[in-house]
């Protein structure tokens, strides 16, 4: 191979991170941003001449994006809440190298994102994730800069007149998470609800796969009945693994070293807010034999 040709494909490699990180707050999905991202690439290689690489390969990977956001429609035929595919902190795309990155990674903000149109999600990203001029992103979007002025502005309002929640410091997420998850495992209601916000939301997601509750709970009490159940339940029949999903702290649990359950949340003010349980297996496929090592090596078995 040629040695300058050899080093050009070395630089415009670079980028996949970060194309990665863009389709995946793009799509909410690790599985369809790789492919979105290796679509791209395919076709960077049937090209000749291009002049800024990385702009192209931004543009391929934005437009891929879009497209299957408007073809997906998945809002409209999804059974029950949905949640994005969960992503461990090595996934290559997680990119939490700023600060602006390691936010639009919550579970929280993911969520969110899904109010907004594809052009808009696209806009708001590049602009005030990725850090994009105007005028770049009217290039990439074939737009006019005040097009995306307007986009990027309608975009902000939208997300910004949401429930914005308290930044907590590592530190304080990590110490949150233990005792909340402690709780959880006691089957303690009272100690579960005295943790939970009064606003306190429950997504679970199970696809239409796996039983879950087909709409968010509500009701604080509510809530913390059913995690004492079932984090009993996955407790005696289970693997228990810590770890960071999406930054934040969680857990999962496998059988037989397959994941049948992933949880974490946001937290608001030193309470847990908005929990986030992912139960559709398509979406614990990469959490199957990977992480650390189980909480407790063999389940035990419940007292007759």
């Amino acid at each position: 191979m040629n040695a300058d040709l050899e080093t050009s494909e070395t630089d415009v490699e670079r980028m996949r991170p970060r194309l990665l990180a863009l389709a995946y707050r793009m799509l909410g999905s690790a599985a369809d941003a790789e492919d979105a991202v290796q679509d791209a690439y395919l076709r960077y290689q049937q090209v000749s001449d291009v002049a800024a690489p990385d702009a192209w390969l931004v543009k391929a990977t934005t437009r891929l994006c879009i497209d299957r956001l408007r073809q997906a429609k998945r809002r409209e035929t999804y059974f029950g809440p949905w949640l994005p595919e969960p992503v461990a902190e090595t996934w290559a795309g997680a990119g939490d190298d700023s600060l602006e990155l390691a936010e639009s990674l919550s579970m929280a903000f993911l969520v969110l994102l899904e109010t907004l149109s594809p052009s808009e999600r696209a806009a708001y990203l590049l602009r005030e994730v990725f850090g994009y001029e105007f005028e770049e992103i009217a290039a990439l979007l074939d737009k006019t800069p005040v097009n995306v002025r307007q986009i990027v502005a309608r975009a902000r309002k939208h997300v910004d007149n949401k429930d914005r929640r308290f930044r907590s410091t590592a530190e304080q997420a990590e110490d949150l998470a233990a005792r909340f998850f402690d709780a959880c495992r006691s089957g303690d209601v009272h100690a579960i609800e005295s943790l939970l916000t009064p606003d306190a939301v429950l997504y679970s997601d199970g696809g239409g796969k796996v039983h879950a509750a087909p709409r968010p709970l509500t009701d604080p009490r509510q809530i913390a009945k059913l995690l004492a159940v079932t984090f009993r339940k996955f407790y005696l029949h289970c693997d228990e693994s810590a770890t960071i999903v999406n930054g934040r702290p969680g857990v999962f649990y496998s059988a037989s070293g397959k994941a049948v359950s992933l949880v974490t949340f946001a937290e608001n003010r030193g309470s847990v807010g908005t929990l986030y349980v992912v139960l559709n297996p398509d979406k614990l496929e990469r959490w199957s034999f990977s992480g650390p090592e189980p909480i407790n090596d063999t389940a035990s078995e419940p007292q007759s």
